[in-house]
């Protein structure tokens, strides 16, 4: 009887290879895919963080929209793609400021315009607007207004002399055409009597 030497023959060892290979090529597969799992989270955290900020903005203006001070009516006027108003802004060192803003589409950005309002008696020429841009990749705006006598019917212009009841700012993306949630907002001031 002969024996055996030690060892592992010429199949073993291809097949050991082979499952090895397939072992590492399952793994590479997955590693893949989580990477690109893990890019499109990080692309969503943040376009979802890009939201916020700007969906707390254009809030807050509407929400402060200025009524105007009996007898004179508030300054709002808006059609479908573009609206302006005059609204308290944050101002520097905590405080507000009040101004006129505009909000619009324009070239591929959210833009805002905003001219502010001088304290007491103005001594020149009234200050330049001011451009900001609120966001990127822009492809349009769509406005919407409700008023408060037919508060379940939206209009696509503004030009009563009373605040709307509700705002509705949709936000299309030129990437793809997707579109954020609409930002629906209602001025919550009220006229005041002096």
């Amino acid at each position: 009887m002969k024996r055996r030497s030690a060892g592992f023959t010429l199949i073993e060892v291809l097949t050991v290879l082979c499952l090895a290979g397939l072992i590492l090529a399952i793994l590479a597969q997955g590693m893949r895919l989580g990477m690109q799992g893990a890019g499109t989270y990080r692309r969503a955290v943040q376009t979802q963080s890009g939201i916020e900020p700007v969906e707390h903005v254009l809030r807050r203006m509407i929400e402060r929209m200025d009524p105007g001070t009996y007898p004179e009516s508030p300054l709002v006027r808006g059609n479908a793609r573009e609206l302006a108003f005059t609204t308290d802004l944050p101002g520097r060192g905590g405080g507000s400021m009040t101004a006129d803003v505009r909000l619009e589409a324009d070239d591929g950005h959210l833009v805002l315009w905003w001219t502010p309002h001088a304290g007491g008696v103005p001594f020149g020429a009234p200050p330049a607007a001011q451009r900001e841009i609120l966001l990127d990749r822009v492809a349009r705006l769509e406005i919407a207004y409700t008023a408060r006598q037919s508060p379940e019917t939206w209009v696509s212009s503004w030009a009563l002399p009373a605040l709307p009841n509700l705002v509705r700012l949709r936000i299309v993306l030129s990437s793809g055409g997707e579109s954020w949630p609409s930002i629906v907002a209602r001025p919550m001031r009220e006229q005041a009597e002096e």
